[in-house]
């Protein structure tokens, strides 16, 4: 009985494979290639366009910075401790560091406007070739100001806590502490740690703005 069935079910499926509706067998090789491949741009589809779209996103989350922006998180910080008030032309950041046009894709410049004070700030959008050229400028600048101000107590402390320091392509220059009559009795090394204090808080705030471009 049960070869009989079996039989029977063998011949049906013989039958139905032997119409007229059957198809070519290069035919059924094609449709099944077509089928996977199908198959396989919806596979693709559902696992790595999600992941593009949400790189597109966070690009549109992303916060871009420009250089007054970035000038202005330090105010905030630093409040009326933030002395720096004239902007320097391009004119006259090459006359002080020694950085040319051909060397940044953007700067900001500030200093006071008295040379018996020192507070200054640059940042230099340095072009990715240039890099190394602007943080040599900046320390030779750097380097100047310090023997500039050896008779200077007060100055010289901040002078020597001056603090240089590159984050991705942007090359910051602070040279902060505003009112330092607080420490100026205890001596040049008191300034300077009060200052480089100063300093540190504003390159904290750079580096957090910068990286969150």
């Amino acid at each position: 009985m049960q070869k009989t069935i079996a039989i029977t079910m063998m011949l049906s499926m013989l039958l139905l494979t032997g119409c007229g509706d059957s198809l070519p067998e290069d035919e059924l090789v094609n449709r099944g290639r077509e089928s996977q491949m199908e198959n396989a741009n919806e596979d693709l589809q559902a696992s790595s366009f999600p992941y593009l779209n949400m790189e597109e996103d966070y690009q549109k989350e992303r916060k871009f910075y420009t250089l007054p922006e970035l000038r202005q998180e330090v105010k905030d910080l630093l409040g009326d401790h933030y002395w720096p008030e004239v902007d320097l032309s391009k004119e006259e950041l090459e006359s002080l560091t020694g950085i040319s046009e051909d060397m940044y894709v953007d700067f900001l410049a500030e200093k006071q406007p008295l040379d018996s004070h020192i507070d200054t700030m640059i940042i230099i959008h340095a072009r990715e070739d240039y890099v190394g050229a602007v943080e040599a400028a900046i320390e030779k600048y750097r380097s100047s100001v310090i023997e500039e101000n050896c008779n200077y107590p007060q100055n010289l402390g901040k002078a020597k806590a001056s603090r240089m320091e590159t984050i991705d392509d942007y090359v910051c220059f602070v040279q902060l502490g505003a009112d330092t009559t607080i420490v100026a009795d205890k001596g040049s090394d008191a300034v300077t740690a009060y200052c480089l204090e100063e300093n540190e808080r504003a390159l904290y705030v750079l580096e957090q703005a910068i990286f969150e471009r």
